[in-house]
């Protein structure tokens, strides 16, 4: 069963998860991975959208949920950029936005991390990516 199919998880993706993307990214649709995404196996859900960065650049973004949700990971990933050498990327193309890893308050995992608070956090990413293509330097380092 996954963990969307619970009965004890039902209120929290319908009220909070499916009305914070709403409310905050209306473009972004959900989707259920089958094996056609990298990023999305079977039974996988994920938000699908497109995001402009400040320099007017259009990306599309996908945040899948983990299997545990709400105390997993929720990941986000910029499917053009699956396989390229990205500083602030992990090795299966999850973008680096909260550090829980190396020295990170653990803001990425926890009851109170929704979906539309990672579509937020990518924004930011995806600008700093922009910032590194220009100079080659990550923005605050």
């Amino acid at each position: 069963m996954h963990w969307y199919e619970k009965e004890s998880n039902k209120f929290r993706f319908q009220k909070i998860e499916r009305a914070a993307m709403a409310l905050k990214f209306p473009q972004f649709r959900l989707f259920m991975g089958g094996g056609r995404f990298p990023f999305a196996g079977q039974g996988i859900l994920f938000w699908g959208g497109n995001l402009r960065t400040n320099f007017g650049n259009v990306y599309m973004l996908a945040v899948t949920y983990p299997e545990n949700f709400p105390y997993g990971q929720i990941k986000a990933f910029v499917p053009a950029l699956l396989g390229k050498p990205t500083p602030h990327k992990y090795v299966d193309g999850h973008l680096c936005l909260y550090s829980n890893d190396h020295g990170g308050g653990g803001e990425g995992i926890g009851k109170e991390t929704t979906a539309a608070a990672v579509v937020g956090w990518s924004a930011a990413w995806l600008n700093a990516w922009e910032v590194y293509k220009r100079t080659a330097k990550w923005p605050g380092k």
